[in-house]
């Protein structure tokens, strides 16, 4: 039987394109050297780190994967799972969205090797995984186009 297992994170960017008047979604395509899914375009995911919350882990992620600091942080009514066959284990991974500032450039770590700011449709589109495009949906359903986005809000009283 598989084990089951919470140890990661998955987190959504959003900014919003005053020139476009929309918002747009970051993706990331990672490094063509990486072990696991080399080349695949995706938002950002992590581990979970000892003595460390989800919502810790994400922002850390974020911030290292991006060097993006976030204006606002929800965590999103969904949690991605999908099953790891190298560990036969049952992943469950919580989903946070975050608004940052829309810059046209980003420091990536190594881990990607490029990025992209797209449209709803266009982010959907580009990512591979199921639970990505799902949480992009989500992210914008629940949160971004949403006017009870604040109960799902991780940063304190700070209002849209």
């Amino acid at each position: 039987m598989p084990d089951f297992i919470s140890n990661t994170i998955q987190a959504h960017i959003a900014a919003y394109d005053l020139d476009e008047n929309e918002y747009k979604f970051l993706v990331l395509k990672r490094a063509a050297d990486l072990y696991i899914y080399p080349g695949l375009w995706q938002t950002v995911t992590g581990r979970i780190e000892p003595g460390e919350t989800a919502l810790d882990a994400a922002i850390r992620e974020v911030k290292e994967e991006t060097g993006l600091t976030p204006d606002d942080i929800w965590t999103l009514p969904y949690v991605a799972n999908f099953f790891n066959i190298r560990k036969n284990a049952v992943s469950v991974a919580p989903v946070f969205g975050f608004l940052t500032e829309y810059k046209k450039e980003i420091e990536l770590s190594s881990e990607h090797e490029r990025f992209e700011w797209l449209n709803l449709s266009d982010a959907i589109e580009r990512v591979v995984l199921p639970t990505h495009k799902e949480g992009f949906r989500i992210f914008f359903d629940y949160i971004l186009s949403s006017d009870d986005k604040d109960i799902f809000r991780c940063n304190g009283d700070k209002k849209n």
